[in-house]
């Protein structure tokens, strides 16, 4: 006999109403034409605020990536949810996801990602049927190897449209406004001297090629669109995001438009992105996320009064990544509580800047002290460690080409450093940085070194004082303070690979170094067997020290531990070619460019191929595009030599002559000149 519950089930109607989630990485809501930037350039989020409901105040729980998006996707805060930092905390199997949910209600759920920092790894893919985490495919030369433009996940959520069933949950993450902020044009050029709005301006044409594709479909489609968190932008010291909880980066963007969503409402009230999840279940008649700590909004959609409600935000990227205090707060009402050191308290209306620290102002004494602890009645004595596995190093190393630093839980003697006063030692190595740019070695070098005085397990302070030594080459020292980094976290994969790099460098003046160097590369790798980067420098260690069969089999490696990196496939295929094994050659060069379509060096290595294989209007084509992706006169003289045993005279003079542009103190340049004019051989 059919249950009650499989009954009424099997009687319920098919769900019709689609989802769109599209969350916007480092975001200011600030800074956004709908939030009141006069300035901006973003008309399509505009146009979606017009057409829907704007929340005014809603907050992130955390100012990192993972555990935002965890709680857009659970209605969780991260002391509920797991996911604390962006490495190191998998999202629970035993928490659920909104995609989970709508999955089992018959959605075709699909998930597109432009960052690693929300790769697979993190326990997000669940529930989505297709999870587009695919970051390292596509031209990398304006973008961080870790992440793709706006324009790559776009493109690649439009390709999948055609075999999108309705209903759907579709969720499109972008990272453009991320450090570092590069905008292609128009974008660079119309808002010069803004790179961070120009990056917002790109993300939201994007979002607009997104919107109108939708506006194309069929059936009835809900779109929100949410920040993760913002970015600081210089205020209160801090440049990106992830020390801090003041509203640069906590308040964010929030919009929904839709059927059943009041056009061109304003919510002023406090709101959250636990709150998300509930709401978007609630809008398409599906029940409550089982542990959401966040609440339906539909009610108050209309203008309603909300129910007064507190959230909680936190930030333990301080503890991991410098060794300082983890932050946390709490915002009641019109009182935002900072849990540190030296706590802080703001009242948000009359100070959104959070200039105005209240804590010591008498009259505050009694609300501080119930703030703190109803804070700790909500935390206890929470205080989580990482996952210390193979996994979670490769992400740790993996985000640091994105610009975070992390580690492991911080030894209780430098815990109760506030960062407040840290981050005035992250702009005296920032400082200490642009003088080692600048040649001054020296003195960069002896600025770190006081600042480790004051922050010794700070990591990152550690591996810019092993660039300086290196970029000197002064390798016994880069080996000594390598080891000092190494000796702080034993288990970090990035720090042995710091010390491989300084024995391989001292290995041209101390006997030992050699073996030394390789056993650490091999170290780094047990560590982390996926991290590209300790395969690629053992790689041309091993050139260098002219063992290029050494060399070749440390690539396989790369590739048995299911690494696809075009930089890899472009090295095995010109150790292949060198060892007269073309069909090999050619196979990796045409992986390479699978991956990374402009890899100049592959196509480059595809050309001399065909030339010595006869094609010469095959060889021609490759280093047409390989001069294209890397402009160099070397290829230019190339490509005109191949053109002219073509007979394309007027072809190879454009050649030499965009040699000459390239470089016009080129050792060719008479005979290129004598070519271009006629009076050469």
């Amino acid at each position: 006999m059919i249950s009650v519950l499989l009954a009424a089930a099997l009687a319920a109607p098919p769900p019709t109403t689609s989802l769109v989630l599209i969350t916007l990485d480092t975001t200011r809501a600030d800074h956004l034409g709908c939030y009141g930037a006069t300035r901006a350039m973003t008309p399509a989020l505009d146009g979606l605020a017009r057409r829907g409901v704007r929340f005014d105040a809603a907050l992130s729980p955390a100012p990192l990536t993972a555990p935002a998006h965890a709680s857009l996707l659970t209605g969780r805060v991260p002391r509920r949810h797991g996911v604390r930092d962006n490495a190191g905390f998998p999202l629970p199997a035993d928490v659920p996801t909104i995609a989970e949910q709508l999955l089992r209600a018959g959605y075709d759920t699909r998930a597109f990602v432009s960052s690693f920092v929300l790769d697979r790894s993190v326990g997000l893919a669940r529930g989505f049927s297709q999870y587009d985490d695919s970051v390292r495919v596509g031209d990398r030369r304006a973008f961080a190897h870790e992440e793709r433009s706006a324009r790559q996940t776009i493109d690649a959520a439009l390709a999948s449209f055609p075999k999108l069933s309705t209903p759907f949950f579709l969720w499109v993450h972008l990272y453009d406004p991320h450090l570092p902020y590069v905008p292609p044009e128009p974008f660079a050029s119309k808002l010069a001297g803004r790179p961070y709005d120009g990056e917002i301006a790109f993300m939201d044409a994007e979002i607009g090629r997104l919107l109108d594709a939708l506006k194309r479909r069929t059936g009835s489609i809900v779109i929100a669109v949410a920040g993760d968190h913002g970015e600081s932008l210089g205020e209160h010291g801090e440049e990106g995001h992830g020390v801090f909880l003041y509203q640069a980066t906590q308040r964010v963007p929030m919009i929904l438009a839709g059927p059943g969503i009041p056009m061109g409402k304003t919510v002023t009230a406090t709101v959250g992105l636990v709150d998300l999840a509930p709401t978007l279940l609630a809008l398409v008649g599906q029940g409550p996320l089982p542990g959401a700590d966040g609440r339906s909004l539909v009610a108050h959609l209309d203008g309603a009064r909300f129910p007064a409600a507190d959230y909680e935000l936190e930030t333990f990227y301080p503890a991991y990544a410098y060794g300082w205090s983890p932050l946390r707060a709490l915002v009641s009402g019109p009182l935002k509580y900072i849990e540190a050191p030296r706590k802080e308290l703001y009242e948000l209306p009359t100070d959104p800047r959070e200039t105005h620290d209240l804590a010591k102002v008498p009259a505050r004494a009694g609300r501080l002290r119930e703030m703190d602890a109803e804070l700790k009645r909500h935390v206890g004595s929470d205080s989580p460690s990482p996952a210390l596995d193979d996994e979670t190093e490769e992400r740790r190393n993996r985000l640091a080409s994105l610009g975070y630093v992390g580690g492991s839980q911080p030894p209780s003697s430098v815990a109760a450093i506030d960062p407040k006063d840290g981050i005035v030692w992250l702009r005296e190595l920032d400082t200490a940085r642009r003088t080692a740019e600048a040649g001054d070695g020296a003195a960069a070098a002896a600025a770190i070194e006081k600042l480790l005085a004051k922050n010794p397990d700070n990591l990152q302070a550690l591996f810019a004082l092993v660039g300086v030594r290196a970029a000197g080459k002064q390798w016994p020292q880069a080996v000594a303070t390598a080891r000092r980094a190494v000796a702080l976290q034993a288990q970090s994969a990035l720090a042995r690979l710091h010390l491989a790099n300084s024995l391989a460098g001292e290995s041209e003046q101390r006997a030992g170094a050699r073996a030394e160097a390789l056993k650490t590369f091999d170290e780094a790798i047990a560590l982390s067997p996926r991290f590209v980067e300790t395969y690629l420098d053992a790689t041309f260690f091993l050139l260098g020290s002219k063992n290029p069969e050494a060399a070749r089999a440390m690539l396989e490696r790369a590739r048995a531990a299911g690494i696809a990196d075009p930089t890899v496939e472009t090295a095995l295929g010109g150790l292949e070619h060198a060892r007269g094994n073309k069909a090999a050659a050619q196979a990796a060069y045409e992986s390479a460019l699978v991956l990374d379509p402009g890899e100049p060096k592959a196509l480059e290595g595809l050309g001399k191929l065909a030339f010595e294989g006869g094609d010469l209007p095959k060889a021609i084509s490759y280093y047409e595009r390989a001069l294209e992706a890397s402009p160099q006169a070397r290829l230019a003289k190339t490509l005109g030599s191949l053109r002219l045993e073509v007979d394309d005279v007027e072809g190879a003079k454009a050649a030499f002559r965009r040699a000459l542009e390239l470089a016009p103190n080129d050792p060719d340049a008479k005979e290129l000149r004598e070519m271009i004019d006629g009076t050469g051989p």
